[in-house]
């Protein structure tokens, strides 16, 4: 598992927030992955998800939404496809707190501290706009560090993603 929000709120959560704040910098993470084709199909092709798929895709309703009601607050590796499950381990693998480069990358973008603390951010299209293009340079400097030969090595699929 990479993340779940009981990771989140089973710690010094603060009182103050709802838990499905905790939510947030997982979904913006699932909903840019979803963009770039890194996920599982069967999110996008099951009758029970594929409406909420959709909607995540156009941005009617937020990653983390879709997090919350399809995928029990969690993100593991069978949400992902082959190529999404080597990024999401690089990019989350960090030997201390297992968030790594991801959550360097969440809290310097959006200057977390400046609002209160991570669970503090908004779950809204302004900071995935902010957020998106950060994870797509760190996928690309990921895909331009594998072998020439890698079968992952493949350009990242753009235009599926509507701020």
């Amino acid at each position: 598992m990479y993340d779940h929000i009981r990771f989140h709120t089973d710690e010094d959560y603060p009182a103050d927030l709802p838990p499905e704040h905790a939510a947030t910098h997982i979904g913006m993470y699932w909903r840019w992955a979803a963009s770039q084709g890194l996920h599982n199909p069967v999110w996008q092709n099951t009758p029970e998800t594929a409406a909420d798929f959709a909607a995540m895709q156009s941005g009617t309703i937020s990653g983390a939404a879709f997090l919350l009601k399809h995928m029990d607050g969690a993100l593991t590796p069978d949400d992902f496809n082959e190529s999404g499950r080597r990024f999401t381990e690089f990019y989350y693998d960090d030997e201390e707190d297992g968030y790594g480069s991801f959550m360097e990358d969440y809290i310097r973008t959006l200057d977390t501290p400046s609002l209160g603390g991570l669970y503090h951010v908004a779950d809204n299209a302004e900071n995935y706009a902010k957020l998106a293009p950060v994870f797509q340079t760190a996928f690309t400097r990921w895909q331009n560090s594998l072998k020439p030969d890698s079968p992952i090595k493949q350009p990242a699929q753009t235009g599926n993603d509507t701020l």
